[in-house]
């Protein structure tokens, strides 16, 4: 078997990202940049507003991954909470 077939054959989660929810702890493994945004993006967006902002921690060994994660997600629960609320435009007033 050549190098290549058994790098496939073993695919391990590099990136592990763990969100703290009032239910309980969140953890989140993928083996890319992109899927690790993408499966933390869906855990923010399902939080109440009201529970934001929730404590995260990001693992990589790749420090610069490491880093871009975290302040994306960081900056993705701060707009997370200025979308004005449902039946209320952007200054807050109903309607």
């Amino acid at each position: 078997m050549t190098q290549a077939a058994k790098a496939t054959e073993s695919v391990v989660a590099v990136i592990t990202i763990t969100i703290g929810l009032r239910t309980g702890t969140r953890l989140l493994a993928a083996n890319s940049e992109r899927s690790a945004a993408s499966y933390a993006e869906a855990v923010v967006y399902a939080i109440p507003r009201e529970a934001l902002p929730v404590p995260l921690a990001v693992s990589c060994l790749d420090t610069g991954v490491r880093n871009r994660l975290t302040e994306y997600l960081l900056d993705l629960q701060t707009e997370c909470l200025r979308m004005p609320l449902p039946n209320q435009n952007a200054s807050g007033a109903l309607g």
